[in-house]
């Protein structure tokens, strides 16, 4: 019997009539274009289909996640979203099921991607209108975004099914679809072997001119310096645990009982993120970007701002010389960064503030020493067994001084106006623990009493009836007392990509490849830069000064120890860039414990000493509603620490479960275990 395939649960067919699910460009097709011959005649509208193509590509900017995008800060425990619709909110909580919204949509859109690739494969040589150099150079680009998008899919779902260049027919028969999931290392070789060849044919463009410029025109394009980018990634996530070896999906088997996991560990793995990687930092083309405290390009670490540094290196923009990938055309909201700010002018910039960070995450910034927090004997912590008194006051918990980065003087904040207005007018003076932290602690938290320093330098006010605070009349403020600033970009003119990848993150990737090889010292000589940028003490396994004259902070000469000092920096390091999420499941720690059956991981190094449960268990927050407010103790009592909020997670949320649709139409495909 013949059926209207719907291929792997996509609405995408050969013929046009069947492509009714497909994003905008399918809907303004001409009237007079009623076949894919139609529109492969003409060279505007095959490179339309092109274009359609790099829609697809992920777009996790938008609290309104579609297409095949997830807003990943609220889904780890970088964040949270308030709002009753967040999709997150079923990740957080563990009641995600094979039916979820999120879990079919992402699926089915990433395989329309491919699915579209496939048909323009099959059909742009039949544009008699492109040269055929144009040609061969699109073609490059579609196989390109197809492995990145079987990529994509498998950080999400595990394992997927390949389809190679197969193009759905309507006379296709239903049995033609029923395929197996490939194995983990089949998935990958394809994905690797993709990259590889366009890279190799040299059709693809380049993201940089003869002299080494910045090509406008080429923005947002999949070019060879971004492909090689994206090989070192994919490298990256096969040689990981959860992809290399764990025991945990030893077992998953097709139903002929072919293994879809490496049933060990290949360290040869490793080597090839070692190649891909320094491959990409040798290349001359990119270099860490380094900033004065103007904003002015720096020519050494020496003269560079640790806090401007970060910021213009965490910017997507074509003079961001470590930008090795943006996504133009991206949503780049910041209405949950803006605090909602009651009471101002109708001049000031509001918002939502409700993008919020428990302190489980904002605890492992380092202090402006490189320390931990619990290592650091200057750090000042609220003692809530001995609160301020009428009688002792609160000079001792709180401060009106300002503060200014060691190194480079700049100043992260002094002491804010109340707002005048604003229906909350008491003091603005500042927790001590807020002093005293490094650059990217202040790139990332919008904290209490924090000036916003982008308009007008009001203090944010969030404990209960402050200006950004609860007020029992909206969901629109932070619950944990802290509002997310990184991505706030808004006030920077040339803003116009969402980061995707760039060259800190390959460092990383080297040193933690090293790291696994039990190559110590290499693995510091390259995650080193990344504290040295920063502004704080850069590892050594012995005592002494580094490139900046600070005291260096000891590690143990220890695989493990090191593993976990590079995962705290990549944490913090790409915090908010939609690494999190991924990287505590592919290194096998989302559960809290140092990797299956592992112990719980109570070292400090990537979740707090003091926190159980990994990406789940209890989160905490600062007192916004006031419990337990006395006359003396008014003005701190916003700082005691609450239980906001408990998470849930387990082994089985280290991928998505493969829709159910899916499962109900191809016989052939198997869940993932726990769901």
């Amino acid at each position: 019997m013949k059926h209207k395939i719907i291929a792997l649960s996509l609405a995408a067919t050969a013929a046009l009539a069947a492509l009714t699910g497909c994003d905008s460009y399918f809907d303004d097709v001409p009237n007079n274009a009623t076949s894919l011959d139609d529109i492969f005649e003409n060279r505007g509208q095959t490179l339309g289909w092109l274009t359609n193509i790099y829609s697809i590509i992920p777009d996790p900017t938008n609290r309104y996640a579609d297409g095949t995008a997830m807003y990943w800060n609220g889904a780890s425990i970088e964040g949270y979203l308030p709002w009753d619709w967040v999709e997150t909110h079923d990740i957080i909580q563990n009641s995600m099921t094979a039916s979820t919204g999120c879990v079919k949509r992402i699926w089915q859109n990433g395989y329309r991607g491919i699915m579209n690739v496939n048909i323009y494969l099959a059909n742009v040589d039949k544009c008699t209108a492109m040269r055929d150099s144009e040609k061969a150079t699109t073609k490059a680009e579609a196989r390109a975004i197809r492995a990145y998008l079987y990529l994509y899919l498998m950080k999400i779902y595990g394992p997927v099914c390949l389809i190679g260049d197969a193009v759905a027919s309507n006379d296709d028969d239903i049995d033609a679809w029923q395929r197996p999931r490939n194995s983990v290392d089949e998935c990958f070789n394809y994905i690797i072997s993709e990259f590889n060849a366009v890279i190799k044919g040299g059709n693809l463009l380049s993201t940089y001119d003869d002299q080494g410029a910045y090509v406008d025109q080429n923005k947002g394009n999949f070019t060879v310096e971004a492909v090689k980018g994206f090989l070192a990634d994919a490298y990256l996530f096969r040689a990981s645990y959860v992809f290399n070896g764990d025991p945990y999906y030893a077992s998953l088997t097709n139903q002929d009982g072919k293994k879809l996991f490496p049933q060990s560990r290949d360290d040869e793995k490793w080597r090839d993120v070692k190649k891909a990687a320094m491959d990409v930092i040798q290349s001359g083309h990119y270099q860490l970007v380094y900033r004065d405290a103007y904003g002015r390009a720096a020519t050494s670490l020496a003269d560079a701002c640790p806090f401007k540094s970060v910021f213009y290196a965490s910017l997507a923009n074509s003079d961001n010389e470590e930008l090795i990938y943006g996504r133009p055309n991206s949503s780049n909201e910041t209405y949950a960064m803006v605090p909602r700010f009651d009471g101002l002018p109708s001049s000031y910039d509001k918002g939502g503030g409700a993008l919020t960070v428990p302190l489980e995450f904002v605890d492992l910034y380092f202090t402006n020493k490189g320390l931990k927090i619990e290592d650091d004997p200057a750090y000042f912590k609220y003692d809530t067994s001995d609160p301020p008194t009428a009688t002792r006051g609160t000079a001792a918990i709180i401060s009106t001084s300002s503060y200014k980065d060691p190194i480079s003087g700049y100043q992260y904040f002094s002491q804010a106006s109340s707002g005048g207005s604003v229906s909350y007018t008491g003091p603005t003076s500042l927790m001590k623990q807020f002093y005293n932290r490094e650059s990217r602690f202040y790139l990332a938290i919008t904290f209490q009493n924090r000036p916003w320093d982008f308009q007008g330098g009001v203090a944010v006010q969030m404990q209960m009836n402050g200006n950004s605070g609860p007020n029992g009349k909206t969901h629109d403020f932070p619950i944990f007392g802290t509002i997310c600033r990184k991505n706030y970009y808004a006030k920077q003119s040339n803003w116009d990509m969402s980061m995707v990848l760039r060259l800190s993150e390959i460092y990383l990737d080297y040193a933690e490849a090293c790291a696994e090889l039990g190559e110590l010292d290499e693995a510091l000589e390259y995650l080193n830069p990344i504290r040295n940028r920063a502004g704080i003490g850069e590892y050594s396994f012995s005592e002494g000064t580094d490139v900046r004259g600070q005291k260096k902070v000891v590690l143990s000469r220890d695989k493990d120890v090191v593993l976990k000092a590079i995962y705290r920096e990549r944490l913090l390091e790409l915090a908010y860039e939609n690494k999190h999420y991924f990287d505590v499941r592919r290194w096998g720690v989302a559960e809290g414990k140092w990797r299956t059956d592992g112990p719980e991981m109570t070292d400090g190094w990537i979740y707090p000493s003091y926190h159980q449960g990994g990406e789940g268990g209890t989160m905490t927050g600062f007192n916004i509603n006031n419990v337990g407010v006395t006359d003396a103790n008014k003005n701190v009592n916003f700082y005691k620490r609450f239980t906001q909020q408990t998470r849930i997670f387990s082994k089985r949320q280290t991928f998505y479960p493969i829709p159910q649709d899916e499962i109900n139409r191809n016989k052939l495909t198997v869940q993932n275990p726990g769901w």
